[in-house]
């Protein structure tokens, strides 16, 4: 009776197993179709916002199950160590690796395409994926970009290299961004600098706004000495903070909101 019972266990393991791999498999060939365009629509980009969430569970998922299937040995950017950092120039269609201040690497990119803009800011990697081929390439690292879905990628269309054509990604050769994997990991400074698309300026910011404009307010903020902390795209404690030391500095009500007066004296926005 307890060998038919730890038979039946078993199977029933490797039922869940099998059962698991193929819901791997469709969640990652959906991501894959949603990432490539066409009926489902993009991931990448300003326009995956509602469904980021459900692919980078998808994306988390093909890694555990890839790990787990060569026998927990595998680990891409467990290794990571010392002081790594990213530039991702979008004007030279470049990304430099640094580590401990040293560059190590430069590879060649694609960029956003225009109307699809890739984010420039201050991000970090977020989640780290592996990819079986498809529009995503060979490794996926998303960037906590808090209006879209973005992320540093492989590719399967390699002659995209060294022009705009992404949704806002950033792509590498496959052969080049497998080599990340040692050296990058889930909390890594990842720097997109760059020219960039903003289409509009709002006349107010306030707390809790975020956007690739507010970006550009932040980065407007630093370079006249007031700190808004990371220039991350979100409007927080840090840029009300800035905002209130600048509006002081000008003689302007210290309430923390950018309104047009603020945007101007800051350079953000033509008089």
């Amino acid at each position: 009776m307890a060998g038919r019972r730890a038979t039946s266990g078993g199977r029933w393991l490797a039922n869940l197993l099998v059962l698991s791999l193929l819901g791997t498999g469709l969640l990652l060939w959906a991501g894959s179709h949603k990432a490539g365009g066409g009926l489902a629509g993009p991931t990448c980009g300003e326009r995956a916002g509602a469904a980021a969430s459900m692919w980078r569970f998808a994306r988390w998922w093909g890694t555990l199950t890839a790990w787990a299937l060569q026998g927990g040995t595998v680990r891409p950017a467990a290794a990571a160590g010392g002081d790594v950092l990213i530039v991702v120039d979008i004007d030279k269609r470049q990304l430099t690796l640094y580590r401990d201040g040293r560059k190590l690497r430069t590879f060649p990119i694609a960029a956003g395409r225009p109307g699809e803009p890739s984010p420039v800011g201050e991000w970090r990697v977020r989640d780290v994926g592996l990819w079986p081929g498809g529009p995503f390439g060979a490794r996926w690292f998303g960037l906590n970009v808090p209006w879209g879905s973005y992320g540093i990628h492989g590719t399967n269309n390699p002659g995209s290299i060294g022009t705009y054509a992404s949704l806002g990604c950033i792509r590498m050769f496959n052969e080049h961004v497998v080599t990340l994997d040692h050296l990058v990991a889930v909390g890594t400074p990842v720097k997109i600098i760059g020219t960039t698309e903003v289409y509009y300026r709002m006349p107010l910011y306030k707390e809790g706004d975020v956007g690739q404009d507010v970006v550009l307010l932040q980065l407007a903020l630093r370079s006249l000495g007031f700190d808004p902390g990371v220039a991350d795209g979100s409007y927080g404690k840090s840029t009300t903070r800035a905002v209130r030391d600048a509006e002081l500095w000008y003689g302007l009500w210290p309430d923390g909101r950018a309104d047009a007066t603020v945007q101007e004296l800051a350079g953000f926005r033509v008089p």
